[in-house]
């Protein structure tokens, strides 16, 4: 399975930077590199989020430089932490944002601006920001200047022999591409087309609960997972507006993103993993998903009910079922 490269893989290329002594708003702050056991210099700027996961890694897989700016902004809540689109961002932006000339503090700023438009991040001022460079664990929240953006910094992950190096984020010209700079002037929830909306308010709910305990093969499984990838085509065949088309596609690559890292990256054979995470362990939650999947539908209870029954009997270690087409057909 293939996601989209641009918001996945430009927001986790590497960079390079040491110990660093910078004017924020005129104060004086250290700035520590990775690995160190210096402190960050509190300022105002950094309270909340910032303060808290500077210099942390993410909590799971997922949470990437899109998802960071806006949390930091205050779009989005501290713990809305999960995987979000390139579709999705950009809706956002368009409906809430304002694009402007320069940056001021608690700007988005949004590299590489005239092309892939693959970096984000937060704007602190003095050429300073506050960013995540992509969806993986191994990838910490820093500070540093803008024209080091996408350049490596010292102690910073690297991929290893067995490591997908499409992963690592090495950018050094970032910093010096075009940049777009965008301004919040609203906080109104983006609106979801009402064919789906109830469904995706669900799967959003749920998928973010379950995060950050790691519960997505076991809540969720491969299942799961085509029940996502089958939404997003759904909703194609609905034409649907870009925003919802946008959010499903964050959630479908979050759960892709959770379970691949999680099972697939692990030296067993892909039938054994199958079988293992095919359908759930905890099953319930991704059930009453399929169930209020089929009620959209206009499917009936046994219908629903025999769709569940064909799920659970398959042969897990091929996992070929698709609760989505076995509803329609």
């Amino acid at each position: 399975m293939i996601i989209p490269l641009l918001g996945l893989l430009f927001c986790s290329f590497l960079g390079w930077a040491q110990d660093e002594v910078y004017t924020l708003a005129g104060k004086e702050i250290l700035v520590p590199k990775l690995g160190s056991k210096q402190a960050l210099t509190s300022h105002p700027r950094f309270e909340g989020f910032i303060q808290d996961m500077f210099n942390r890694q993410g909590d799971f897989h997922g949470p990437n430089c899109y998802n960071t700016a806006l949390i930091a902004n205050g779009y989005f809540s501290k713990t809305a932490k999960r995987y979000v689109s390139p579709e999705e961002f950009e809706e956002i932006l368009k409906s809430n944002f304002v694009k402007v000339t320069s940056p001021a503090y608690q700007d988005i700023i949004v590299f590489d601006a005239r092309s892939s438009r693959g970096h984000a991040a937060f704007y602190l001022g003095d050429d300073l920001i506050f960013h995540k460079k992509s969806f993986g664990t191994q990838y910490h929240y820093r500070i540093t200047d803008i024209k080091n953006a996408g350049v490596v910094e010292e102690n910073e992950w690297a991929p290893g022999p067995a490591d997908d190096s499409s992963q690592q984020m090495k950018w050094p010209e970032l910093g010096d591409l075009p940049k777009d700079y965008y301004r919040r002037i609203s906080t109104q929830p983006m609106v979801l087309d009402k064919r789906l909306a109830p469904l995706v308010m669900k799967l959003e709910q749920a998928l973010v609960a379950d995060l950050g305990s790691w519960a997505i093969g076991k809540k969720w499984g491969m299942t799961g997972e085509y029940l996502l990838e089958d939404l997003v085509k759904h909703g194609q065949t609905l034409k649907t507006d870009k925003y919802t088309a946008g959010l499903l596609t964050s959630l479908k690559d979050q759960v892709f993103i959770m379970i691949e890292e999680v099972y697939f990256k692990r030296a067993r054979s892909a039938s054994r993993v199958m079988e293992e995470i095919c359908i759930p362990e905890q099953k319930e939650q991704l059930f009453g998903l399929i169930k209020t999947t089929g009620k959209l539908l206009g499917k009936d209870d046994q219908k629903i009910e025999a769709v569940l029954g064909k799920l659970e009997a398959q042969d897990r270690s091929r996992c070929q079922l698709r609760p989505l087409d076995e509803l329609l057909k």
